[in-house]
Protein backbone atom coordinates (compact mmCIF):
# COMPACT_ATOMS: atom_id res chain seq x y z
CA UNK A 1 0.00 0.00 0.00
CA UNK A 2 1.31 3.86 -0.65
CA UNK A 3 2.26 5.89 1.72
CA UNK A 4 -0.98 7.58 2.01
CA UNK A 5 -1.51 11.22 3.81
CA UNK A 6 -4.30 13.98 4.47
CA UNK A 7 -3.58 17.10 5.21
CA UNK A 8 -6.21 19.38 7.17
CA UNK A 9 -4.94 23.19 7.18
CA UNK A 10 -7.25 26.54 6.84
CA UNK A 11 -4.58 28.29 5.70
CA UNK A 12 -4.24 27.85 2.31
CA UNK A 13 -0.68 28.77 1.32
CA UNK A 14 0.81 26.65 3.89
CA UNK A 15 -2.03 24.08 2.90
CA UNK A 16 -0.46 23.87 -0.64
CA UNK A 17 2.95 24.44 0.28
CA UNK A 18 3.00 21.42 2.67
CA UNK A 19 1.22 19.55 -0.07
CA UNK A 20 3.89 20.01 -2.72
CA UNK A 21 6.87 19.03 -0.34
CA UNK A 22 5.00 15.96 0.80
CA UNK A 23 4.51 14.56 -2.44
CA UNK A 24 8.20 15.33 -3.44
CA UNK A 25 8.51 13.23 -0.64
CA UNK A 26 6.87 10.33 -2.27
CA UNK A 27 3.54 10.86 -0.29
CA UNK A 28 0.11 10.46 -1.88
CA UNK A 29 -1.56 13.73 -0.50
CA UNK A 30 -4.84 14.79 -0.01
CA UNK A 31 -5.88 18.27 1.36
CA UNK A 32 -8.89 19.92 3.32
CA UNK A 33 -9.67 23.06 4.29
CA UNK A 34 -11.90 22.01 6.69
CA UNK A 35 -12.32 19.42 9.47
CA UNK A 36 -15.93 18.81 7.41
CA UNK A 37 -13.56 17.72 4.70
CA UNK A 38 -10.88 16.29 6.37
CA UNK A 39 -13.21 13.45 7.72
CA UNK A 40 -15.20 13.06 4.46
CA UNK A 41 -11.34 12.61 2.63
CA UNK A 42 -11.09 9.98 5.64
CA UNK A 43 -14.27 7.94 5.23
CA UNK A 44 -13.69 8.16 1.24
CA UNK A 45 -9.82 6.98 0.95
CA UNK A 46 -7.47 5.32 3.78
CA UNK A 47 -4.62 7.71 4.86
CA UNK A 48 -1.53 5.80 6.96
CA UNK A 49 -0.99 9.48 8.29
CA UNK A 50 -3.18 13.05 9.09
CA UNK A 51 -1.40 16.21 9.64
CA UNK A 52 -3.98 18.36 11.54
CA UNK A 53 -4.15 21.85 12.19
CA UNK A 54 -5.44 21.94 15.71
CA UNK A 55 -7.72 25.05 15.37
CA UNK A 56 -10.26 24.98 12.51
CA UNK A 57 -13.00 26.91 11.68
CA UNK A 58 -15.57 24.60 11.67
CA UNK A 59 -14.55 21.69 14.27
CA UNK A 60 -12.29 21.75 17.40
CA UNK A 61 -9.22 19.43 16.46
CA UNK A 62 -10.20 17.06 19.46
CA UNK A 63 -13.28 16.24 17.96
CA UNK A 64 -11.55 15.32 14.30
CA UNK A 65 -9.14 13.39 16.22
CA UNK A 66 -12.05 11.52 17.87
CA UNK A 67 -13.89 10.73 14.36
CA UNK A 68 -10.73 10.06 12.61
CA UNK A 69 -9.91 7.04 14.68
CA UNK A 70 -13.57 6.21 14.95
CA UNK A 71 -12.97 5.78 10.90
CA UNK A 72 -9.69 4.52 11.00
CA UNK A 73 -7.92 3.82 14.73
CA UNK A 74 -4.40 2.51 12.91
CA UNK A 75 -3.79 6.28 10.93
CA UNK A 76 -1.05 8.44 12.75
CA UNK A 77 -2.12 12.14 13.53
CA UNK A 78 0.38 14.26 13.88
CA UNK A 79 -1.07 18.00 14.89
CA UNK A 80 -0.30 21.09 14.45
CA UNK A 81 -0.57 24.02 15.99
CA UNK A 82 0.04 27.86 16.53
CA UNK A 83 -0.45 28.15 20.42
CA UNK A 84 2.42 26.23 22.02
CA UNK A 85 0.24 25.45 25.52
CA UNK A 86 1.33 21.96 26.82
CA UNK A 87 -1.91 21.35 28.17
CA UNK A 88 -3.19 21.82 24.23
CA UNK A 89 -0.39 18.92 23.01
CA UNK A 90 -1.47 16.95 26.10
CA UNK A 91 -5.00 16.68 24.91
CA UNK A 92 -4.21 15.85 21.59
CA UNK A 93 -2.09 13.02 22.62
CA UNK A 94 -4.86 11.74 25.04
CA UNK A 95 -7.13 11.81 22.01
CA UNK A 96 -5.03 9.46 20.03
CA UNK A 97 -2.54 11.31 17.81
CA UNK A 98 0.73 10.24 17.51
CA UNK A 99 2.88 13.74 18.27
CA UNK A 100 2.71 17.08 17.39
CA UNK A 101 4.61 19.95 16.04
CA UNK A 102 4.10 23.71 16.62
CA UNK A 103 3.79 26.63 14.24
CA UNK A 104 5.77 28.04 12.67
CA UNK A 105 8.13 24.87 11.64
CA UNK A 106 10.90 24.11 9.21
CA UNK A 107 9.86 21.56 6.73
CA UNK A 108 12.52 19.61 7.23
CA UNK A 109 11.66 19.36 10.65
CA UNK A 110 8.50 18.15 10.07
CA UNK A 111 10.01 15.47 7.46
CA UNK A 112 12.05 13.73 10.63
CA UNK A 113 9.03 13.69 12.47
CA UNK A 114 6.70 12.13 9.93
CA UNK A 115 10.07 10.21 9.14
CA UNK A 116 9.56 8.76 13.16
CA UNK A 117 5.94 8.40 12.99
CA UNK A 118 6.60 6.01 9.43
CA UNK A 119 9.25 3.52 11.07
CA UNK A 120 6.32 3.50 14.21
CA UNK A 121 3.46 2.23 12.20
CA UNK A 122 6.12 -0.24 10.30
CA UNK A 123 6.87 -1.69 14.05
CA UNK A 124 3.80 -1.95 15.07
CA UNK A 125 2.70 -3.86 12.14
CA UNK A 126 5.44 -5.82 12.34
CA UNK A 127 4.72 -6.66 15.95
CA UNK A 128 1.20 -7.72 15.03
CA UNK A 129 2.60 -9.75 11.97
CA UNK A 130 4.47 -11.77 14.50
CA UNK A 131 2.58 -12.20 16.88
CA UNK A 132 0.15 -13.48 14.26
CA UNK A 133 2.27 -15.74 12.68
CA UNK A 134 2.83 -17.92 15.44
CA UNK A 135 5.99 -19.79 13.84
CA UNK A 136 3.44 -20.31 11.11
CA UNK A 137 6.63 -21.03 8.68
CA UNK A 138 8.99 -22.67 11.52
CA UNK A 139 7.94 -26.09 10.08
CA UNK A 140 5.99 -26.57 6.98
CA UNK A 141 4.84 -29.79 8.18
CA UNK A 142 5.27 -31.81 5.20
CA UNK A 143 6.91 -35.24 5.04
CA UNK A 144 7.70 -38.09 2.76
CA UNK A 145 9.39 -39.67 -0.28
CA UNK A 146 6.92 -41.32 -2.45
CA UNK A 147 6.58 -40.32 -5.92
CA UNK A 148 3.16 -39.06 -5.01
CA UNK A 149 4.47 -36.30 -2.28
CA UNK A 150 7.33 -35.81 -4.56
CA UNK A 151 4.73 -34.46 -7.32
CA UNK A 152 2.67 -32.70 -4.76
CA UNK A 153 5.85 -30.20 -3.33
CA UNK A 154 6.85 -29.99 -7.19
CA UNK A 155 3.60 -28.31 -8.15
CA UNK A 156 3.24 -26.30 -4.92
CA UNK A 157 6.78 -24.76 -5.20
CA UNK A 158 6.16 -23.73 -8.55
CA UNK A 159 2.52 -22.39 -7.89
CA UNK A 160 4.21 -20.60 -4.78
CA UNK A 161 6.48 -18.72 -6.56
CA UNK A 162 3.32 -16.76 -8.55
CA UNK A 163 2.37 -14.48 -5.69
CA UNK A 164 -0.68 -12.87 -7.13
CA UNK A 165 -2.15 -16.30 -8.19
CA UNK A 166 -5.29 -17.89 -6.68
CA UNK A 167 -5.47 -21.61 -5.53
CA UNK A 168 -7.79 -24.05 -5.46
CA UNK A 169 -6.80 -27.19 -3.21
CA UNK A 170 -8.53 -30.27 -3.45
CA UNK A 171 -8.58 -33.73 -1.48
CA UNK A 172 -10.11 -35.70 1.04
CA UNK A 173 -10.64 -34.32 4.57
CA UNK A 174 -7.74 -34.50 6.54
CA UNK A 175 -5.58 -35.38 3.92
CA UNK A 176 -3.00 -32.34 4.67
CA UNK A 177 -4.96 -29.28 2.81
CA UNK A 178 -3.80 -27.00 5.00
CA UNK A 179 -0.51 -27.62 5.73
CA UNK A 180 0.19 -27.38 2.03
CA UNK A 181 -1.63 -24.01 1.81
CA UNK A 182 1.16 -23.14 4.41
CA UNK A 183 4.24 -24.05 2.36
CA UNK A 184 2.59 -21.66 -0.62
CA UNK A 185 2.48 -19.00 1.77
CA UNK A 186 6.16 -19.96 3.56
CA UNK A 187 7.84 -20.66 -0.20
CA UNK A 188 6.30 -17.51 -1.69
CA UNK A 189 7.46 -14.02 -2.09
CA UNK A 190 4.71 -13.37 0.29
CA UNK A 191 6.40 -15.08 3.46
CA UNK A 192 7.34 -12.12 5.13
CA UNK A 193 3.39 -11.05 5.44
CA UNK A 194 0.52 -12.32 7.48
CA UNK A 195 -0.99 -15.84 7.37
CA UNK A 196 -4.56 -15.67 7.51
CA UNK A 197 -7.36 -18.22 8.37
CA UNK A 198 -10.73 -18.63 7.72
CA UNK A 199 -12.77 -21.74 7.74
CA UNK A 200 -16.13 -21.08 5.64
CA UNK A 201 -18.24 -23.60 7.73
CA UNK A 202 -17.40 -22.56 11.00
CA UNK A 203 -19.75 -19.20 11.14
CA UNK A 204 -23.27 -18.54 10.10
CA UNK A 205 -23.73 -16.31 6.97
CA UNK A 206 -24.21 -12.99 9.01
CA UNK A 207 -20.93 -13.50 11.01
CA UNK A 208 -18.88 -14.46 8.49
CA UNK A 209 -19.49 -11.33 6.39
CA UNK A 210 -18.44 -9.50 9.52
CA UNK A 211 -15.62 -11.61 10.03
CA UNK A 212 -14.24 -11.38 6.06
CA UNK A 213 -15.14 -8.03 5.36
CA UNK A 214 -15.15 -6.38 8.94
CA UNK A 215 -17.61 -3.76 10.19
CA UNK A 216 -18.08 0.09 10.37
CA UNK A 217 -19.08 1.07 13.94
CA UNK A 218 -22.65 1.37 14.25
CA UNK A 219 -23.12 -0.96 10.72
CA UNK A 220 -25.56 -3.20 12.75
CA UNK A 221 -26.98 -3.20 16.81
CA UNK A 222 -23.57 -5.18 17.96
CA UNK A 223 -21.40 -3.03 16.41
CA UNK A 224 -20.31 -1.09 18.95
CA UNK A 225 -16.89 0.19 17.40
CA UNK A 226 -14.81 -0.58 14.55
CA UNK A 227 -14.03 -4.02 13.04
CA UNK A 228 -10.74 -4.86 10.98
CA UNK A 229 -11.79 -7.77 8.95
CA UNK A 230 -9.52 -10.52 7.79
CA UNK A 231 -9.47 -9.27 4.47
CA UNK A 232 -7.63 -5.97 5.66
CA UNK A 233 -5.58 -8.22 8.59
CA UNK A 234 -4.30 -10.16 5.39
CA UNK A 235 -3.12 -7.51 3.53
CA UNK A 236 0.49 -8.04 1.97
CA UNK A 237 0.16 -11.95 3.12
CA UNK A 238 -2.16 -14.82 2.25
CA UNK A 239 -5.65 -15.35 3.43
CA UNK A 240 -6.97 -18.92 3.54
CA UNK A 241 -10.27 -19.83 2.78
CA UNK A 242 -10.76 -23.93 4.19
CA UNK A 243 -13.68 -25.36 3.54
CA UNK A 244 -14.45 -22.90 0.55
CA UNK A 245 -17.57 -25.25 -0.78
CA UNK A 246 -19.75 -23.96 2.33
CA UNK A 247 -19.59 -20.48 1.60
CA UNK A 248 -23.17 -19.32 0.90
CA UNK A 249 -24.25 -18.30 -2.45
CA UNK A 250 -24.95 -14.98 -0.98
CA UNK A 251 -21.32 -14.39 -0.48
CA UNK A 252 -20.00 -15.96 -3.52
CA UNK A 253 -20.17 -12.81 -5.66
CA UNK A 254 -18.80 -10.31 -2.96
CA UNK A 255 -15.83 -12.61 -2.40
CA UNK A 256 -15.50 -13.11 -6.40
CA UNK A 257 -15.46 -9.34 -6.64
CA UNK A 258 -12.67 -8.93 -3.97
CA UNK A 259 -10.61 -11.78 -6.03
CA UNK A 260 -11.21 -9.72 -9.05
CA UNK A 261 -10.42 -5.47 -7.94
CA UNK A 262 -8.44 -6.32 -4.66
CA UNK A 263 -10.72 -4.39 -3.03
CA UNK A 264 -14.11 -3.89 -0.76
CA UNK A 265 -16.04 -2.10 1.70
CA UNK A 266 -16.78 -2.82 5.34
CA UNK A 267 -20.29 -3.46 6.08
CA UNK A 268 -22.03 -0.11 6.75
CA UNK A 269 -19.52 1.46 5.24
CA UNK A 270 -18.86 3.72 1.83
CA UNK A 271 -15.08 3.75 1.53
CA UNK A 272 -13.38 1.58 -0.65
CA UNK A 273 -10.13 -0.17 1.03
CA UNK A 274 -7.73 -1.37 -1.50
CA UNK A 275 -5.66 -4.81 -0.56
CA UNK A 276 -2.57 -6.75 -1.85
CA UNK A 277 -3.87 -10.17 -0.64
CA UNK A 278 -3.19 -14.04 -2.27
CA UNK A 279 -6.29 -16.38 -2.07
CA UNK A 280 -5.53 -19.73 -1.68
CA UNK A 281 -8.83 -21.82 -0.71
CA UNK A 282 -9.27 -25.63 0.05
CA UNK A 283 -12.16 -27.86 -0.23
CA UNK A 284 -12.92 -31.44 0.23
CA UNK A 285 -16.22 -31.10 -2.20
CA UNK A 286 -16.46 -31.80 -5.48
CA UNK A 287 -16.40 -28.66 -6.84
CA UNK A 288 -17.44 -29.18 -10.54
CA UNK A 289 -20.76 -31.23 -9.51
CA UNK A 290 -21.77 -28.69 -7.30
CA UNK A 291 -21.32 -25.80 -10.07
CA UNK A 292 -23.34 -28.16 -12.44
CA UNK A 293 -26.17 -27.93 -9.26
CA UNK A 294 -25.84 -24.74 -8.39
CA UNK A 295 -24.71 -24.62 -5.31
CA UNK A 296 -21.37 -22.86 -6.44
CA UNK A 297 -21.06 -20.28 -8.77
CA UNK A 298 -18.79 -21.15 -12.06
CA UNK A 299 -17.13 -17.91 -12.12
CA UNK A 300 -15.58 -18.24 -8.70
CA UNK A 301 -14.89 -21.95 -9.28
CA UNK A 302 -12.86 -20.83 -12.27
CA UNK A 303 -11.20 -17.57 -10.79
CA UNK A 304 -10.08 -19.28 -7.64
CA UNK A 305 -8.67 -22.66 -9.46
CA UNK A 306 -5.82 -21.06 -11.44
CA UNK A 307 -3.51 -23.18 -9.37
CA UNK A 308 -5.30 -26.17 -8.52
CA UNK A 309 -3.59 -28.76 -6.40
CA UNK A 310 -4.78 -32.29 -5.65
CA UNK A 311 -3.81 -33.67 -2.33
CA UNK A 312 -3.24 -37.35 -2.48
CA UNK A 313 -5.18 -39.23 0.04
CA UNK A 314 -2.70 -41.06 2.62
CA UNK A 315 -3.44 -44.50 1.51
CA UNK A 316 -2.15 -43.22 -2.54
CA UNK A 317 1.40 -42.91 -0.25
CA UNK A 318 1.94 -45.62 1.96
CA UNK A 319 5.00 -45.59 1.38
CA UNK A 320 5.29 -42.18 3.13
CA UNK A 321 3.44 -43.51 6.46
CA UNK A 322 6.55 -44.74 8.90
CA UNK A 323 8.24 -41.29 8.32
CA UNK A 324 5.17 -39.34 8.87
CA UNK A 325 4.60 -41.68 11.69
CA UNK A 326 7.90 -40.88 13.50
CA UNK A 327 7.38 -37.09 12.37
CA UNK A 328 4.21 -37.28 15.09
CA UNK A 329 5.34 -39.14 17.81
CA UNK A 330 8.65 -36.57 17.85
CA UNK A 331 5.76 -33.93 17.79
CA UNK A 332 3.58 -35.94 20.82
CA UNK A 333 6.66 -36.65 22.56
CA UNK A 334 7.48 -32.69 22.66
CA UNK A 335 4.09 -31.09 23.51
CA UNK A 336 3.64 -33.99 25.85
CA UNK A 337 6.53 -33.86 27.52
CA UNK A 338 6.72 -37.41 28.01
CA UNK A 339 10.44 -39.30 27.17
CA UNK A 340 11.69 -40.64 23.84
CA UNK A 341 9.13 -43.44 22.13
CA UNK A 342 9.95 -46.25 19.70
CA UNK A 343 7.75 -47.11 17.45
CA UNK A 344 8.91 -50.85 16.41
CA UNK A 345 8.44 -52.16 12.56
CA UNK A 346 6.01 -54.27 13.91
CA UNK A 347 3.55 -51.46 14.34
CA UNK A 348 5.07 -50.01 11.33
CA UNK A 349 3.82 -52.29 9.55
CA UNK A 350 0.24 -52.13 10.43
CA UNK A 351 0.25 -48.52 10.10
CA UNK A 352 1.38 -49.54 6.54
CA UNK A 353 -1.52 -51.77 6.04
CA UNK A 354 -4.58 -49.49 7.61
CA UNK A 355 -6.67 -47.83 4.78
CA UNK A 356 -6.69 -44.42 7.00
CA UNK A 357 -10.29 -43.39 6.03
CA UNK A 358 -9.00 -40.14 8.24
CA UNK A 359 -5.56 -39.61 6.45
CA UNK A 360 -3.38 -37.86 8.58
CA UNK A 361 -5.54 -36.11 10.65
CA UNK A 362 -6.20 -40.20 12.30
CA UNK A 363 -2.74 -40.81 11.66
CA UNK A 364 -1.66 -38.08 14.05
CA UNK A 365 -4.74 -38.36 16.58
CA UNK A 366 -3.67 -41.96 17.03
CA UNK A 367 -0.28 -41.72 17.15
CA UNK A 368 -0.76 -38.74 19.85
CA UNK A 369 -2.97 -41.24 22.06
CA UNK A 370 -0.17 -43.70 21.56
CA UNK A 371 2.47 -41.98 22.87
CA UNK A 372 0.34 -40.69 26.02
CA UNK A 373 -0.68 -44.68 26.78
CA UNK A 374 3.31 -45.78 25.74
CA UNK A 375 4.65 -46.89 29.97
CA UNK A 376 7.48 -48.39 28.68
CA UNK A 377 9.26 -45.92 25.91
CA UNK A 378 7.30 -48.45 22.78
CA UNK A 379 4.46 -48.28 21.30
CA UNK A 380 2.49 -51.19 21.57
CA UNK A 381 -0.31 -52.81 19.24
CA UNK A 382 -2.88 -52.48 22.48
CA UNK A 383 -2.62 -49.29 22.44
CA UNK A 384 -3.53 -48.88 18.82
CA UNK A 385 -7.73 -48.81 18.04
CA UNK A 386 -8.33 -52.22 17.43
CA UNK A 387 -9.87 -51.53 13.90
CA UNK A 388 -5.78 -50.88 13.45
CA UNK A 389 -4.38 -54.02 15.87
CA UNK A 390 -6.98 -56.16 14.00
CA UNK A 391 -6.31 -55.34 10.50
CA UNK A 392 -5.45 -58.15 7.82
CA UNK A 393 -3.15 -57.12 5.01
CA UNK A 394 -4.62 -57.09 1.60
CA UNK A 395 -3.97 -60.34 -0.29
CA UNK A 396 -0.98 -59.72 -2.19
CA UNK A 397 -1.95 -59.36 -5.93
CA UNK A 398 1.22 -61.52 -7.71
CA UNK A 399 0.90 -65.20 -8.48
CA UNK A 400 -1.79 -67.79 -7.26
CA UNK A 401 -2.16 -67.81 -3.86
CA UNK A 402 -2.29 -71.55 -2.33
CA UNK A 403 -6.25 -72.47 -0.95
CA UNK A 404 -4.67 -74.06 1.84
CA UNK A 405 -2.04 -70.91 3.20
CA UNK A 406 -1.15 -73.23 5.87
CA UNK A 407 1.14 -75.62 3.00
CA UNK A 408 3.20 -72.89 2.33
CA UNK A 409 7.04 -73.14 3.00
CA UNK A 410 8.78 -70.80 4.63
CA UNK A 411 10.10 -69.78 1.89
CA UNK A 412 7.38 -69.15 -0.35
CA UNK A 413 6.09 -66.94 2.51
CA UNK A 414 8.90 -64.84 2.46
CA UNK A 415 8.92 -64.50 -0.67
CA UNK A 416 5.58 -63.63 -0.89
CA UNK A 417 6.41 -61.20 1.68
CA UNK A 418 9.13 -59.53 0.65
CA UNK A 419 7.02 -58.93 -2.76
CA UNK A 420 4.22 -57.78 -0.64
CA UNK A 421 6.28 -54.83 1.03
CA UNK A 422 8.08 -53.54 -1.70
CA UNK A 423 4.84 -53.71 -3.79
CA UNK A 424 3.73 -51.08 -0.63
CA UNK A 425 6.78 -49.16 -1.03
CA UNK A 426 6.16 -48.63 -4.93
CA UNK A 427 9.36 -50.25 -5.30
CA UNK A 428 11.40 -48.13 -2.93
CA UNK A 429 13.69 -50.76 -1.48
CA UNK A 430 15.29 -48.59 1.23
CA UNK A 431 12.02 -48.01 2.79
CA UNK A 432 10.89 -51.76 2.40
CA UNK A 433 14.83 -53.10 3.77
CA UNK A 434 13.56 -50.86 6.84
CA UNK A 435 10.17 -52.55 7.18
CA UNK A 436 11.33 -55.95 6.76
CA UNK A 437 14.20 -55.30 9.16
CA UNK A 438 16.80 -56.08 6.87
CA UNK A 439 19.56 -54.29 5.08
CA UNK A 440 19.35 -52.96 2.00
CA UNK A 441 21.73 -55.36 0.14
CA UNK A 442 20.44 -58.15 1.99
CA UNK A 443 16.58 -57.16 0.20
CA UNK A 444 18.80 -56.98 -3.27
CA UNK A 445 20.35 -60.42 -1.99
CA UNK A 446 16.88 -61.82 -1.24
CA UNK A 447 15.02 -60.41 -4.47
CA UNK A 448 17.83 -62.40 -6.58
CA UNK A 449 17.10 -65.51 -4.73
CA UNK A 450 13.56 -65.13 -5.53
CA UNK A 451 13.78 -64.28 -9.03
CA UNK A 452 12.77 -60.74 -8.71
CA UNK A 453 14.70 -58.18 -10.90
CA UNK A 454 17.31 -55.79 -9.32
CA UNK A 455 16.62 -52.85 -10.68
CA UNK A 456 18.89 -50.31 -8.41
Amino acid sequence: MANTLLIIEDDDTLRLTLGDFLRRQGFEVDLAATGAEGLAHARARRHEMVLLDIRLPDINGLEIIAGLREIDDEALVITMTAYPEVRTAVAALKAGAYDYINKPFDLEDLAGLIGRAVETRSLRREVAWRRAQSNVCETDGLVGDSAAFRELLRVTQRIAAAPHVPVLIHGESGSGKERVARAIHCQSPRSGGPWVTLNCSALPEGLMESELFGHEKGAFTDAKQLKRGLLELADGGTLFLDEIGDLSLALQPKLLRVLETQSFRRLGGSREIQVDVRFVAATHRKLPEMVRAGSFREDLYYRLNVGSIEVPALRERREDIPDLARHFVAEAVRATGTGPVALTRDIEYLLVNYAWPGNIRELRNVLERAVILADRGVIEAAQLPLEISNAVAPAPTFGPVPADTTRLSLAVAEAAHIRFVLAQCAGNKTRAAEILGITRATLRSKLKEIGEPDSA
